[in-house]
């Protein structure tokens, strides 16, 4: 009886400590239903994002596997990033990802995801180009960092571009008028 017990409280732990992912994978099922309907993305409810993000932050912090850890990290970023004040919250989880697994994927991943919440949501171009240099550096010769070199011209030329046209306004400003 004794032993019959122990067994039940064990598969009652066990069932405890798997609750966190599974309700995590819930809550990426959830996330992806509602990106694949293009009504859902005209919304602007935070509603119930920060319950998956706990749900997410519970999970990555329950689960054993390096693996599992950073997809609900990645993931939690990713909603971090949606958050309104949530950008910078989103770049520390995304770092945290490059800094824990550096030779992994995961960890190229990490640092793409800081770059775009740098460019994207904070409009913070050279941190964006230097992260996106990380990249490169770290992850030389893969197709991610093809990737991110090909991102930071675009980053690079489209702030370039946007600053030779003020310089051509001002010249055109100051210049004065031919008879």
């Amino acid at each position: 009886m004794k032993k019959l017990f122990l067994f039940i409280t064990a598969l009652t732990v066990m069932a405890a400590c798997q609750r966190p992912a599974e309700e995590a994978e819930v809550a990426i099922e959830s996330l992806l239903a509602d990106v694949s309907n293009p009504l859902s993305l005209t919304l602007e409810d935070t509603t119930g994002w920060r319950n998956t993000l706990s749900v997410l932050e519970r999970a990555s912090a329950s689960v054993e596997s390096d693996s599992l850890w950073a997809r609900y990290t990645l993931v939690s970023a990713d909603v971090q990033a949606q958050l309104p004040g949530g950008a910078l919250y989103a770049i520390r989880s995304y770092i945290a990802v490059f800094d824990s697994l550096p030779q992994r994927v995961e960890g190229a991943l990490g640092l793409l995801g800081a770059a775009m919440v740098f460019e994207e949501k904070l409009e913070d171009h050279g941190r964006a180009i230097q992260t996106l240099t990380m990249l490169t550096d770290a992850y030389p010769n893969t197709a991610i960092a093809r990737t991110a070199m090909e991102l930071r011209d675009v980053i690079t030329f489209e702030t370039e571009a946007s600053l030779l046209d003020k310089i051509h306004q001002w010249e055109a400003q100051e210049l004065p008028q031919q008879p």
